[in-house]
């Protein structure tokens, strides 16, 4: 199925959008190369019954949305993440495909090719992370957001197969709340069960990880109150 992918490579990026996008972090470079797109209804109804169903036959209830496509490694379109203007609405699309795949805001054919290079992979939690992100980080290096503070099996597989090079490793820079720590260091559950965090379950299939501790609730905040001299006093990296 291609007329997702043949859909969100012909949108435009409103004004409106990229304007939000650079105040919350985002080069103009990320938006181009994450695809950060303005949602416009579909010329002819969506083939996918899953699709037409949430948003319309045509898309309808995503008018007013940005959104950017979640690729694989290959750079296949596996559907789509978007927020709404002016609400707290989140909302994501996978094709059936994605089932067997990683979900990573922030994979693109040009950052696999720095993964592949020996870049280190820095985890964050959503895309408004990622973007302030990116300020500080080494170039050679890649920002990724698992979406929530978790990694999944895939995310684990994927990260075990692609960082094997020489002093190659994963940073993880989760939220400083609850939930950021527990998808981190783990957490002991009402049973008295053991939940393994990423770090553990990393080391585990012997991927080097290493933990980035910053001041700030999260590295979007940190962008919020201070922009990036905030972030490079947070994250004093290069």
């Amino acid at each position: 199925m291609n007329w997702l992918s043949d859909h969100l490579q012909a949108l435009p990026l409103d004004e409106a959008h990229e304007g939000y996008f650079l105040g919350r972090g985002g080069k103009e470079t990320a938006l181009l190369s994450l695809g950060v797109k303005s949602w416009r209804v579909l010329s002819d109804p969506a083939p996918d019954p899953v699709f037409r169903e949430r948003y319309g036959e045509h898309g309808e209830k995503l008018q007013g949305w940005f959104l950017w496509p979640l690729l694989s490694p290959r750079g296949k379109v596996l559907g789509f993440e978007g927020r709404k203007y002016g609400e707290k609405l989140i909302s994501r699309h996978l094709l059936p495909e994605a089932e067997w795949q990683p979900i990573w805001t922030g994979l693109t054919p040009e950052t696999m090719q720095r993964i592949w290079a020996g870049g280190d992979v820095w985890v964050v939690e959503g895309i408004f992370d990622l973007l302030p992100m990116e300020w500080v980080v080494p170039a050679r290096d890649v920002v990724l957001g698992s979406e929530r503070a978790r990694l999944t099996d895939k995310h684990i597989e994927f990260l075990r197969r692609f960082i094997r090079g020489p002093g190659q490793q994963v940073w993880l820079v989760y939220d400083n709340d609850e939930a950021g720590k527990k998808g981190m260091f783990g957490w002991v559950d009402e049973t008295g069960k053991k939940r393994w965090g990423a770090k553990d379950r990393l080391q585990r299939v012997k991927v080097p990880v290493g933990v980035r501790s910053y001041r700030g609730k999260d590295p979007g905040d940190v962008w919020n109150h201070g922009g990036l001299a905030a972030m490079q006093d947070a994250f004093p990296i290069i």
